[in-house]
């Protein structure tokens, strides 16, 4: 992360890097729960309970917080990515490959806050749109990857089309099952793996 993010002082100590992530996990907080135009460094830094001069020494602004924060979440979902697009997951049964993906990426934005609102809500920068387009290209090479393992004579652009719809539906219904609740969370989570299994199921016969 610390080659890509312009930190005023990298640091160098474990206590330096602990500071920092505690910092990003309240701008993740603050964001989430106002947004980032109306956020501020005072809020961030009472959220992490630490002084503003001591966010101010890792960062020159809210801006720099951003995009350090963008490269963390970037980092974190790719090794989610690494599991449930894998090879291995590529020879799973249909079900299983769905249950997979679907549990470990709703997990996912349930232990991240930020990710949503700042990768599915209206670009903030154009760091975060850059890389929100970044990501969503690897999603859906990832996800051809994936269609191409199991059906390896479909069409390429074919393919690409499957991949991109499905990474599309994932990427709009998640966000309807993190604000399901605790009640509804598992029903909708039901319902996205359903929907893309009888897709693909759909595909596969028709060759």
């Amino acid at each position: 992360m610390a080659n890509k993010v312009a930190f005023r002082r990298a640091p160098k100590q474990e206590r330096g890097q602990r500071r920092i992530a505690r910092i990003l996990g309240a701008a993740a907080q603050e964001f989430a729960r106002v947004g980032f135009d109306a956020a501020t460094t005072n809020g961030i830094a009472r959220r992490a309970k630490t002084s503003v001069g001591s966010l101010y020494q890792f960062f020159p602004n809210k801006g720099a917080i951003l995009a350090a924060l963008t490269e963390h979440y970037l980092n974190e979902i790719r090794a989610v990515h690494a599991v449930v697009l894998s090879a291995e997951a590529a020879r799973l049964p249909l079900a299983a490959f769905f249950d997979q993906l679907v549990d470990l990426l709703a997990e996912f934005h349930t232990t991240h806050p930020g990710f949503l609102s700042l990768f599915y809500g209206s670009p903030t920068s154009a760091h975060l749109a850059a890389a929100a387009e970044r990501l969503h290209r690897e999603c859906v090479a990832g996800a051809e990857a994936s269609i191409a393992a199991r059906l390896p004579d479909l069409d390429p652009a074919r393919r690409r089309l499957y991949a991109t719809i499905n990474v599309q539906v994932v990427k709009a219904l998640l966000p309807l099952a993190a604000a399901a609740g605790p009640a509804g969370r598992a029903q909708v989570l039901a319902e996205i793996k359903k929907l893309l299994i009888r897709y693909m199921d759909g595909v596969a016969a028709e060759g």
